[in-house]
């Protein structure tokens, strides 16, 4: 009979759980959330894809039998211009070898041709995992990308196929936002 009761009172209070976690949330309701940092996603892949088609014109090319396994560590923040410019500044730094003027030019005519205009930016960022071996050990499992096979045209003749191994993006930043 105890459990009887046990499950009963179990049952109700996961069913209220429940019920609040199926809530929505207005825009209004999130505007009050504040202390969130990123996001982070940590993801074993094991992604199948039957084939990719480029068709133009009556000619075309197929990618099949497609594979992409492995780990993936990334993080998602939204970044005010405050934060966009200095970090898009130091890559083009690191990148090109230029000192802060010239990267600062570079920045700035990248964001004219490329429509920004000093709104938040979502950045997906791969970050270095650990240091030393711990990092060798990190990039082992990074994705491997293969293709079985590659083939052309309606006769099915085929280049054979390719695989990437260790696709490492540790380091890696992606910067996307909106603009008219």
């Amino acid at each position: 009979m105890n459990a009887f009761k046990f499950s009963a009172v179990a049952l109700a209070l996961a069913s209220s759980f429940s019920a609040s976690a199926m809530t929505s949330i207005a825009d209004a309701d999130l505007s009050q959330v504040s202390g969130q940092e990123g996001v982070s996603i940590v993801a074993d892949l094991n992604i199948n894809i039957g084939a990719f088609t480029y068709t133009d014109d009556g000619a075309s090319v197929a990618f099949t039998d497609i594979g992409i396994k492995g780990m993936m560590i990334a993080t998602i923040d939204v970044l005010t211009a405050a934060t966009f410019v200095p970090a898009v500044t130091a890559s083009v730094m690191a990148a090109g070898g230029y000192d802060a003027a010239r990267a600062g030019a570079v920045v700035t005519a990248a964001g004219v041709a490329t429509g920004w205009t000093g709104q938040d930016v979502v950045q997906f960022a791969f970050p270095v995992v650990g240091s030393g071996a711990v990092t060798a050990d990190a990039r082992l499992a990074t994705p491997t990308i293969t293709v079985a096979s590659i083939t052309t045209g309606h006769n099915g003749a085929s280049f054979g196929g390719i695989v990437i191994k260790n696709l490492d993006l540790q380091g890696t930043k992606v910067w996307f936002y909106g603009h008219k």
